[in-house]
């Protein structure tokens, strides 16, 4: 069994064979162990009532509610189970999981300043006011929850500020960068995106697999449907691949992916204002319960502006982005590599990227419009 790994095999034959059972399950647990599998090696010691060994699988696998319980269980002493507390919350800590982080500081810890200014951190702002006046330390609501208010705030101006910044920087350069691949595509997808100096013919300032010396159209060339490619192009080294998928992943001005780079960069902060809708609806609400009236209000009205640009411009970034097509078969086969792969995929019309979703911003009403 142990030899082939055959313990589910062999749990489903004794299942009605308690002391057998009880057997195999201690060697499927160690299995389990042993191959990384710290969850599901947790819940079979946690079976098996082997509660110290079960925490430790548990501690492993970051399931810090489960890694508790069973260390009480086990009985763990005070200050294993301090330090096994200790741990956890750091680890939560770097996992920026602030709110998990809180809730250990307050119930296994007694820490209760160290749980408020986390919730803080987290944009739990009701929590670490409930946990405040719950225990009993009204010195904390200025002290912590107030400068939590505060540096939240400067936090969440700074980043909506960046967020506009880069809007205005990168949708002006998507529509330059569009408009001269309509006018000349031969151009563009040869790396001339600014209008550089006079380039030989047969250089392109983003690598390709073909050159223009190399015989045929803009369309043969690119798309290998119809005519053949000179036979002075040579095939790219491993090195130059890798090159021109840093190249890629840079999205290098002036380069043929510096389009593909940009609608991608768009996509991501469109989902990042999504993600810092609710962390921003919980900081107003708790600007405006401190009476931190106006600041509350600034804050409201860099997020709804922000969303605002969002939303004006997804539709006209992702033009045609969404189809969900994508290359199979021969298709596959077929498509070339590195920049001659972009203007593929232009004139096949293939997407790159699904259009992302612009969350609505639940306001504060009581702020005003």
């Amino acid at each position: 069994m142990s030899k082939h790994d055959l313990y589910a095999d062999a749990l489903e034959l004794y299942r009605y064979r308690e002391d057998d059972l009880l057997g195999i399950m201690q060697l499927y647990a160690e299995y389990l162990q042993r191959e990384s599998k710290y969850k599901d090696a947790g819940i079979t010691f946690e079976y098996l009532a082997n509660y110290s060994s079960a925490s430790e699988c548990y501690r492993l696998a970051h399931c810090w509610k489960e890694a508790l319980l069973t260390a009480n269980l086990v009985p763990l002493p005070s200050t294993q189970l301090h330090s096994l507390a200790l741990t956890l919350a750091d680890n939560l800590l770097q996992s920026k999981d602030y709110f998990s982080a809180a809730t250990i500081h307050l119930d296994y810890l007694s820490d209760i300043p160290n749980a408020t200014r986390l919730f803080c951190k987290g944009y739990f702002f009701t929590d670490a006011l409930r946990t405040a006046t719950l225990h009993q330390r009204p010195d904390l609501l200025e002290s912590v929850i107030d400068a939590g208010l505060i540096e939240g705030m400067a936090s969440m101006t700074e980043l909506l500020a960046e967020c506009k910044s880069q809007l205005n920087a990168q949708i002006p350069r998507i529509r330059e960068l569009r408009t001269k691949k309509s006018e000349d595509p031969l151009g563009f997808f040869d790396g001339d995106v600014n209008n550089g100096a006079d380039i030989p013919d047969n250089v392109s300032l983003a690598a390709t697999d073909a050159s223009t010396a190399g015989g045929g159209s803009l369309f043969t060339r690119y798309t290998n449907r119809t005519g053949t490619v000179g036979t002075g192009v040579t095939r790219r080294t491993s090195k130059n691949r890798r090159r021109e998928e840093r190249k890629r992943a840079r999205g290098k001005k002036g380069s043929v992916y510096e389009e593909e780079y940009l609608v991608n960069s768009v996509g991501r902060l469109v989902e990042r204002v999504g993600c810092v809708g609710e962390e921003v609806g919980r900081l107003v609400e708790g600007l405006v319960r401190r009476r931190m009236r106006e600041r509350a209000r600034a804050v409201q009205g860099a997020m709804e502006e922000v969303v605002r640009m969002c939303r004006g411009c997804v539709s006209e970034v992702f033009q045609g982005e969404g189809n969900g097509v994508e290359a199979d078969g021969e298709d596959a086969a077929e498509r070339p590599k590195g920049g001659d792969g972009v203007l593929w995929d232009s004139l096949e019309g293939r997407s790159r990227r699904e259009a992302p979703v612009v969350k609505e911003f639940a306001k504060l009403h009581l702020l005003g419009s």
